[in-house]
């Protein structure tokens, strides 16, 4: 009876080591591989986006998103950045960006036409960040 306590009791141990995988029990994934969005990509852009001011994250919907910046040159534009990620692999299909941009007039924000040459620069951005993570 003794033996068989012994024998359950180190199988028990083994089990849980984290370096070991018997019984398929060991090292577990961490919050990034269980959400499926890549590291270094959500590392990247948050270190971007953390110099502006109120700043969401949500790892499990794979976005960050910044609140309205207002723009220094004209305070009559304001932005909105929100960045996803969409998947483990480095890869350029894993990260889209969508930047939203208002002008006011007549005190009424209205939506303008935000050019992609400046989602696309970010993206390079935030991905040769991401590289040297």
């Amino acid at each position: 009876m003794k033996k068989i306590f012994i024998i359950l009791i180190s199988c028990m141990f083994l089990s849980n080591c984290s370096k070991l995988n018997i019984f398929g029990f060991g090292k577990s994934k961490n919050e990034f591989e269980k959400y499926s969005v890549n590291e270094p990509l959500w590392k990247s852009s948050l270190s971007f986006l953390s110099k502006y001011p109120n700043v969401e994250t949500n790892l499990k919907e794979g976005f960050i998103s910044t609140e309205w910046i207002i723009s220094n040159k004209n305070p009559n534009t304001r932005f909105r950045i929100t960045i996803y990620i969409l998947g483990l692999e480095m890869l350029d299909e894993n990260i889209r960006i969508v930047a939203d941009k208002e002008n006011n007039v007549n005190g009424q924000w209205v939506k303008v036409y935000m050019s992609s040459s400046f989602n696309n620069n970010l993206e390079k951005v935030i991905i040769t960040k991401a590289k040297r993570l």
